[in-house]
C-alpha cells in the first residue's frame, strides 16, 4: 500500500504548491536575485492566501467546559476539512495549525447570542495585566476611606481640655488603684489621629468596597469563551456557487453526538468569511490585513443608460482657420486641362 494512502487531498496540494515554490525561490537564489532569507519567508495564510475561508466556532459558558469542548472540536476538524474536499467545487481546504481563544463579557441572551452563533468580537474581554486590578482597587479604597475619615472628624479647637475616663492601674502590692485625671493635668489637644474615631468610619466600609468581595460583574453579565478554527478554502477554476450546507450540518451533527456535549453549556457554528473580515488578532505585528477592492461606479460619458453607444460630438470650428483638406478641395474650382 502506498505510503501517502491516508493522506488527503489537500495535503498532497499544499505539499506539492510549497515544493514548486521552494525550488522557484532555491533557483533564483542561485542566480542570485533573491537573498537566502526569502526561501524561509512566514506564511501567507491569512494575508494573501485564500479569498473564502470557513471558522468553526467552538464555545461554552464555562472555562472548565470550553478546555474539553476546544479540545474535543479540533480533533474533528480534519474530519470537516475531508469532507470539504469531496466538494465538486472546492480545489483546496486547508485548515491554518491553531485555534484563538477569546474570552467574551455579554449583557444578555441576545448578545449571547451573537457571539456563539456568528462569532461577534464586539464583546471580546482582554484581562489587565497582572497585579493591575488589584493595585486599582486599593487606591480606590484607600481614596474612600480617606474621604470618611475627613468627613467624620470634626477638628477640634485649641486650648479645649479633654477629660480623660478613670482608669485601673496596678500597684507594686498587687491591688488595683483607681486613677483620676483632672481636666487641668491634661495638655491641651489641638488635633486628633484616625483612632479617635473608635472605627466609627471603617465600620460604615460595606464588603462591596474590598477589592476582594467586590464583584467583577453585574448581575446580568455572562462569560463565554470561544475557540475559533480557520480553513482556507480555495475553489475550482470556473466555479460561482458553492453550498456546503449537506457537509456543515452532518459534520455538526456527528460533534454535538458524542458523549462530552452538554446542551446548553456547549456550542458549536461554523460562518463563512472573506479575507477582508478576518478578525485583527489574527495577524501578526508586520502583516497587512486584505482590504477590499473598491469597485469604480463612474459611467462612461459615451454611452446611454440602456447601453448604446453614442457618437462623440462634433468640435466646432474655430474661426480664422482653414478648413479642412477635403473641404478645401470641394471649394477649389476644377482644373483645366492643357
Amino acid at each position: 500500500m502506498c505510503a501517502t494512502h491516508n493522506i488527503g487531498k489537500s495535503s498532497m496540494v499544499v505539499i506539492q504548491q510549497e515544493l514548486e515554490r521552494g525550488a522557484q525561490v532555491t533557483e533564483e537564489i542561485m542566480i542570485g536575485r533573491r537573498p537566502w532569507k526569502d526561501l524561509f519567508t512566514k506564511h501567507t495564510f491569512f494575508t494573501s492566501g485564500f479569498r473564502y475561508y470557513l471558522t468553526v466556532i467552538a464555545s461554552s459558558r464555562t472555562k472548565k467546559a470550553q478546555n474539553a469542548w476546544s479540545g474535543f472540536v479540533e480533533s474533528r476538524v480534519r474530519v470537516l476539512v475531508n469532507k470539504l474536499e469531496m466538494h465538486p467545487s472546492i480545489g483546496l481546504a486547508r485548515p491554518f495549525n491553531k485555534g484563538y481563544d477569546r474570552e467574551h463579557r455579554c449583557k444578555g441572551n441576545a448578545q449571547v447570542d451573537e457571539v456563539i452563533s456568528v462569532g461577534s468580537l464586539a464583546y471580546v474581554y482582554k484581562p489587565p495585566a497582572d497585579g493591575q486590578e488589584k493595585a486599582q482597587g486599593e487606591t480606590k479604597l484607600e481614596a474612600k476611606l480617606e474621604a470618611k475619615l475627613e468627613a467624620k472628624l470634626e477638628p477640634i479647637p485649641e486650648g479645649v481640655p479633654v477629660k480623660q475616663e478613670k482608669m485601673e492601674a496596678q500597684g507594686e502590692d498587687g491591688k488595683r488603684i483607681k486613677q483620676e485625671h483632672s481636666e487641668e493635668a491634661l495638655p491641651s489637644v489641638t488635633n486628633t489621629e484616625p483612632e479617635a474615631t473608635n472605627g466609627n468610619a471603617d465600620a460604615e466600609v460595606k464588603l462591596e468596597d474590598i477589592p476582594e468581595f467586590k464583584k467583577k460583574d453585574g448581575p446580568e453579565d455572562m462569560e463565554i469563551y470561544t475557540t475559533n478554527h480557520y480553513i482556507g478554502l480555495q475553489l475550482v477554476e470556473g466555479a460561482r456557487s458553492l453550498d456546503l450546507s449537506r457537509e456543515v450540518n452532518d459534520w455538526k451533527a456527528m460533534c454535538m453526538s458524542n458523549e462530552l456535549y452538554e446542551e446548553g453549556l456547549m456550542f458549536l457554528s461554523i460562518q463563512h468569511i472573506k479575507n477582508t473580515t478576518l478578525p485583527d488578532d489574527v495577524f501578526e505585528p508586520g502583516e497587512t490585513k486584505p482590504r477590499p477592492v473598491k469597485k469604480s461606479l463612474k459611467r462612461v460619458a459615451s454611452e446611454e443608460p440602456n447601453g448604446k453607444q453614442l457618437h462623440p460630438p462634433q468640435k466646432r470650428q474655430a474661426q480664422g482657420k482653414a478648413p479642412p483638406p477635403a473641404q478645401r478641395q470641394q471649394q477649389q474650382p476644377a482644373s483645366t486641362a492643357a
